[in-house]
């Protein structure tokens, strides 16, 4: 895209968002609402985030930590929790909720979109602790990308297969 050309990428980008309003929220939302939304996007080279380490403490002991981080696209405003970890002796006892429900309200506070935590099928503990507080599995395909070309399929992080 060239400078000057942006009005090309507002209606694709509007398109995708009318189209991914289904997803997210079971309805589409107008197209022409979507286009007038885009129209406010700024698009620019530039991404701006952010990373915020929260750790949870007692006694001098960390008990776990984590790490969030926020993405402004300039079309919107993504969170994720990239790295979730909770000692084991201090597993159980709300440390891990105590520092989700943290995490949450800075996704609420920076005005994200949505927010992302990621685990593998079979991770039961964190599964059940992520839906507890309010995460909800999505239909959404993760695919990745490994540019080192190491094989990282292995059979116990695919989603199990209905028999």
């Amino acid at each position: 895209m060239k400078i000057g050309e942006e009005e090309k990428s507002r209606n694709l980008l509007a398109k995708l968002s009318h189209e991914d309003w289904l997803y997210w929220h079971g309805q589409p939302k107008p197209l022409e609402q979507c286009l007038a939304d885009s129209n406010k996007l700024t698009i620019n080279e530039e991404i701006r985030g952010k990373n915020v380490i929260l750790v949870a403490e007692e006694n001098g002991a960390t008990m776990g930590l984590c790490w969030c981080t926020v993405v402004d696209r300039g079309i919107d405003k993504q969170g994720e929790i990239a790295e979730f970890y909770v000692e084991k002796e201090y597993r159980g006892k709300g440390v891990g909720k105590e520092l989700l429900e943290a995490a949450k309200q800075l996704f609420i506070d920076e005005k994200v979109e949505v927010a992302f935590v990621w685990t593998h099928y079979g991770n039961e503990a964190a599964i059940s602790l992520y839906k507890n507080v309010g995460f909800k599995e999505v239909t959404q395909l993760v695919m990745a990308f490994v540019p080192s070309g190491e094989n990282t399929t292995n059979t116990a992080s695919r989603r199990p297969q209905a028999e």
